[in-house]
């Protein structure tokens, strides 16, 4: 495992609690209204705390899923696993430690299941051909073959999520693969990889559970992602898959010449959707 990977592996796991791609033009487009996601930071706890299961975006901790993204699914009595555990394997299994997601009765692959604060929390890539809509979604959690938790969710074409961890900070690295964090921030005019899930159609056509492609072609977006930093327009250019990872999306920006110092508010937006706020430390 390169050094990326296993850093992103950590972080990823950190930022927890503790088929075929389809073209958009075949699925009718549904979004989360912006002035909704404008106001929503990062959640640092769980969505929910009763026993009901619930599925968010993994990243923002919304409700709703995205095809192609990862989400979270929230729940008590859902899986017997004590602690964590990862799958670690190209291609993600669709099913790790006897558990099981649908999706519309599609199996999901499983990025990992952990057990802490009284509630299971299963994590899982959406499977491209999700339908999307209001109520478009039918999750199904199965542990050893008896279903435990079965509801309905809105499943969204694209619905950013910025992956955070400490409070809110965004998950940020440098060029040398390093995190940006309060005792390694950026500077001006640096260009830095944001992690993000749930950018939404992309240029290619994959497989659910495999990694997308770490040579040309990558997979881009079809919509572009913009990111504003402090409410500025950054400089984007790449937006796509983390090359090598599962439902991991990634862009590429520069910090603009003339920001300020200190934490300040970062956001991604496309032209339908707007994600969670997060925080980027700036000397």
């Amino acid at each position: 495992m390169t050094l990326r990977s296993a850093m992103l592996v950590a972080i990823l796991s950190a930022a927890t609690l503790y088929g075929f791609a389809e073209n958009s033009s075949q699925k009718t487009p549904y979004y989360r209204p912006k002035v909704a996601q404008q106001k929503q930071r990062s959640l640092q706890a769980s969505p929910r705390a009763s026993s009901g299961a619930v599925v968010v975006n993994a990243a923002s901790y919304l409700p709703g899923i995205t095809p192609g993204g990862l989400a979270t699914i929230f729940g008590q009595n859902l899986t017997t696993v004590s602690g964590v555990v990862f799958a670690g394997t190209d291609p993600l299994p669709l099913t790790l430690s006897g558990v099981s997601v649908l999706v519309n009765g599609e199996a999901a692959p499983i990025y990992g299941i952990a057990y802490a604060g009284g509630q299971a929390q299963i994590r899982f890539q959406v499977p491209y051909d999700t339908a999307t809509g209001l109520a478009a979604a039918e999750i199904e959690v199965v542990d050893f073959q008896v279903q435990v938790a079965d509801f309905i969710t809105d499943s969204y074409t694209e619905d950013p999520g910025v992956f955070t961890y400490d409070s809110g900070l965004a998950i940020a690295t440098h060029g040398d693969y390093s995190l940006v964090d309060t005792n390694n921030p950026t500077f001006r005019g640096e260009y830095l990889t944001l992690y993000t899930t749930g950018l939404g159609p992309l240029d290619l056509t994959l497989t659910d559970g495999y990694g997308a492609p770490d040579v040309e072609p990558f997979a881009r977006t079809i919509d572009p992602s913009q990111v504003l930093l402090d409410g500025e327009q950054c400089l984007v250019i790449f937006s796509g898959l983390a090359p090598g990872f599962v439902g991991l999306y990634q862009v590429d920006f520069q910090v603009p010449e003339d920001a300020a110092a200190g934490n300040l508010d970062l956001q991604i937006q496309t032209p339908y959707a707007s994600s969670n706020i997060a925080s980027l430390p700036v000397e």
